[in-house]
């Protein structure tokens, strides 16, 4: 995993180091189909066995189309609603009523194991029926999701699609519904995150440099592509004390988001703090010794932890409770930059918040012209701190 490591000495200039090379993180992304021409093929689909497993979340607003197929003369699997929601094999069928589910991420986990059939809701089976499992003579037809191959078009959303050819089992499940699976977890098929945000098409996470899976109709009017929760990034921080600091990341703009802080401290004792409701937190009583700091953000399903920020305790902070002085350092506000002229070439911090004390900027510096490019910035009040030779200037900037 990369570690972006912060280190601090006497004026508290900050040290990037990348001690491996980057992993990229899966966001949780939607597709979402909003009229009867949408749909996505997502081609020819071998099973090879009467085992299967298809589960996804879901979220409708009515009961009624299809989501998931690849029944062909009868024969194949089948998902979807006509008033109640069914999950077929060739002639055989659970029936669920749905009326609980809509105007809500719901998951369904609907598997076959040569016997019966059973369809599970939120990780509990609700419905059961007896079944040879899944007919291998549908294999090699294309499989359909957002509708059935001849049409039934379905209108709703749908989130990390994922097809076995296994049965899991409930406590499988159960485990894992919540969460993003390895894309090489034994007898998974395929995998849809749907975390593309542009184009007409959606990668199989299992193969990606196989066959993808190809929308229909237009995009933005007949499909769109949405985001859930994004894997925090920018980690940062602001000593408030020796043993105190607030802690920021970035992620999504998700208001019904929550976010777990895991925290491990210089005798490898693990903290966890969670529902966090901002993207900020402050953490106190700290010991000396070097902390790790990992973030992830929980919806419906939850990211992959963070990469990892380290801090180093004691914090020397001395700089940022002395109260501001004049440094003849001057803020010029022209068009879309701030320009702050200052009379040292020593190095400094510049911290720019929004109203809400979300840090914006966190710049190190040896400049006499430090000149921020603003034009992308959102139209609001800024505040922007500069701390240098032991003392702080303070601007408030309007954008």
């Amino acid at each position: 995993m990369k570690k972006i490591t912060f280190l601090k000495h006497y004026l508290c200039v900050f040290l990037f180091v990348n001690l491996f090379t980057p992993q990229l993180k899966a966001d949780i992304g939607y597709a979402e189909f909003k009229t009867i021409n949408s749909g996505m093929n997502a081609l020819e689909t071998v099973i090879g066995t009467n085992s299967i497993t298809i589960e996804t979340w879901i979220y409708i607003d009515n009961a009624a189309g299809f989501f998931a197929s690849n029944m062909h003369n009868d024969k194949g699997f089948l998902l979807g609603f006509d008033g109640w929601f069914k999950f077929q094999l060739d002639g055989n069928a659970v029936w669920i009523n749905p009326t609980t589910w809509i105007g809500k991420w719901t998951h369904i986990a609907c598997v076959a194991d040569g016997t019966n059939m059973i369809v599970y809701v939120n990780g509990e089976s609700v419905g059961t029926a007896t079944s040879s499992g899944y007919n291998i003579d549908a294999d090699n037809k294309p499989m359909y999701l957002g509708r059935a191959p001849w049409g039934n078009a379905f209108k709703g959303k749908l989130a990390d699609f994922r097809l076995w050819n296994v049965a899991k089992t409930a406590t499988d499940i159960q485990n894992n519904y919540k969460k993003q699976v390895s894309k090489t977890s034994p007898g998974l098929i395929k995998n849809y995150y749907f975390n593309e945000g542009m184009g007409d098409s959606a990668e199989d996470v299992v193969n990606p440099s196989g066959n993808r899976g190809w929308f229909m109709g237009t995009l933005n009017t007949d499909y769109a592509w949405g985001v859930v929760a994004k894997t925090p990034s920018n980690l940062n921080y602001v000593p408030v004390s020796n043993n105190e600091l607030n802690f920021t990341w970035e992620s999504s703009t998700n208001l019904n988001n929550k976010w777990t802080i895991e925290v491990t401290d210089p005798n490898n004792n693990i903290t966890l703090i969670e529902n966090v409701s901002e993207k900020t937190a402050n953490i106190k009583e700290m010991i000396n010794g070097r902390y790790e700091f990992r973030v992830k953000e929980i919806s419906f399903m939850e990211t992959e932890l963070s990469d990892c920020m380290e801090v180093n305790i004691p914090l020397l902070t001395s700089i940022f409770t002395t109260q501001s002085q004049n440094l003849k350092s001057k803020l010029i506000q022209k068009s879309n930059h701030i320009i702050i002229n200052r009379d040292s070439n020593s190095e400094c911090i510049l911290l720019v918040y929004n109203t809400t004390g979300q840090l914006k900027l966190n710049k190190v510096s040896i400049e006499n012209e430090l000149d921020l490019d603003i034009s992308s910035w959102n139209k609001e009040i800024y505040i922007v701190k500069l701390y240098e030779k032991g003392f702080y200037t303070t601007w408030k900037v309007i954008r």
